[in-house]
């Protein structure tokens, strides 16, 4: 057990934390599956609008390889199958049944998932739709499953805003949650990582390395992990997972069947307090419901993840395959006169440019949409390297970046991040700058040269 502190790092004082307790959130009616979640595959649709299924059917199939299937959430009917750009199947709208029939696969003990191949797991994985909750770095896409990494790193530290607490997901389902980290131990020649906070209350696990890590923000961030703990080299392949992930496969070996619900966190400046918790939601379950009655203010973001990194999603969401949290802030229009050259009592800011930093240090401030000023031009500060524990000299990637120079992205070390590890920058840099995005196209272009 190794015990790690981040000395690098902000955590952003933002209202509306759900509370530590789990309500459960009723079936609705329907249901939604988004094959455009998941990056690099190609669906090849096996149903059509009025299909009826059980839970766990198959909904479709990735072209590249036929093995990794996508199934069904619940039984019922195909109600629609909502169509993107290019033809590209963006929604599949299933209409719940009254009676919930499920698919039955091998289910494992862990005495019998021992006597596995790890060929003979990827291909269960593979079937029963959970192997895409594996992603592999570098590039951040779905495992290769003929790539067998170097370790696993399975995250249960999450500290951007208001991430579901894994501590409390995780109660009443240890057993479960071992029987996921013996399944990672298979997919493995290396060691499985468990990294989780200094703070949280997580009791160890067994065939799994157990590390601590405190400091704030992005101290729960998986490139911090593979950092610290296992870096990753030319030619390397390392897995990553969600801890709460890890139950759910945990579940399916257990069961022989999908798993039906997971824990979400709702919280925000735009919910309403009796609604700022935790859910315990049914897998691809419309939320329409529950954000009519929670969220509050006449224009409200919605967004599927953190704060910091999230997509902006619509009242109709249902429950995503990825993440388990949605925030809600106001859209913020406002101007403020003369801008920052007033002395920002009631403006957050996260430098010392503001008399509210050095006189309301520990406020909560309902923040908004609001940008406060336009994209400028971008000059070397060293702001964006303030809070990055990281080796990286963000202003010089970024610039590479731009410049599509992908030897120089290399040397600099972007094999070894994600996009969301540039989300803190974007925070506190005035420049406006969408480095995620800059920092994600210059992956994909790296990974299209194969290099």
């Amino acid at each position: 057990m190794a015990e790690f502190k981040i000395r690098k790092g902000f955590n952003v004082r933002i209202s509306g934390k759900p509370k530590a307790e789990i309500e459960a959130y009723a079936k609705p009616q329907t249901f939604s599956v988004y094959p455009t979640e998941f990056e690099g595959v190609k669906p090849r649709l096996k149903i059509e609008a009025g299909d009826t299924l059980k839970r766990g059917g198959l909904l479709f199939e990735d072209k590249k390889d036929e093995r990794m299937c996508f199934r069904s959430p619940c039984a019922g009917t195909i109600k629609a199958i909502h169509l993107g750009a290019r033809r590209f199947p963006a929604e599949i709208v299933i209409e719940r049944a009254a009676q919930d029939e499920s698919v039955t696969f091998e289910s494992y003990n862990r005495d019998s998932l021992k006597a596995l191949s790890r060929e003979e797991l990827v291909d269960h994985l593979l079937n029963c739709g959970l192997w895409p909750l594996i992603k592999q770095r570098p590039f951040s896409k779905i495992a290769d499953p003929e790539a067998a990494p170097k370790a696993v790193f399975v995250n249960a530290a999450g500290t951007a805003p208001f991430q579901a607490d894994f501590s409390l997901i995780l109660r009443d389902d240890e057993e479960a949650f071992q029987l996921g980290l013996d399944a990672m131990v298979k997919l493995t020649t290396g060691k499985v990582h468990l990294c989780k906070m200094v703070e949280a209350e997580i009791p160890r696990f067994e065939q799994v390395e157990n590390h601590t890590f405190s400091g704030k923000h992005p101290a729960g961030n998986t490139s911090v992990h593979i950092n610290r703990i296992s870096p990753i080299l030319p030619g390397d392949a390392v897995y990553t997972i969600h801890a709460q992930d890890v139950i759910l496969i945990g579940k399916l070996l257990q069961t022989g069947e999908l798993p039906q619900t997971k824990v979400i966190a709702l919280g925000g400046p735009a919910v309403k307090e009796e609604y700022r918790k935790h859910y315990r939601v049914s897998l691809g379950a419309n939320l329409k419901p529950l954000f009519e009655q929670a969220l509050e203010g006449d224009e409200v973001r919605i967004i599927s993840g953190n704060v910091l990194w999230g997509d902006q999603v619509t009242a109709e969401s249902a429950v995503h395959y990825y993440g388990a949290e949605f925030f809600a802030l106001e859209e913020d229009r406002s101007r403020i006169l003369f801008g920052w050259t007033t002395p920002g009592l009631f403006q957050y800011s996260a430098h010392r440019v503001a008399l509210s930093t050095l006189l309301s240090r520990k406020k909560e401030w309902k923040l908004g949409t609001n940008l406060h000023g336009s994209k400028r031009a971008m000059v070397v500060t060293g702001w964006m390297d303030r809070y990055q524990p990281l080796n990286i000299m963000t202003d010089y990637l970024v610039r590479a970046a731009l410049a599509h120079d992908t030897e120089e992205m290399i040397q600099l070390g972007i094999l070894e991040t994600d996009p969301e590890d540039f989300a803190l920058a974007a925070f506190t840099d005035p420049h406006k700058t969408d480095v995620c995005g800059i920092i994600k196209r210059g992956l994909e272009e790296i990974e299209q040269e194969g290099i």
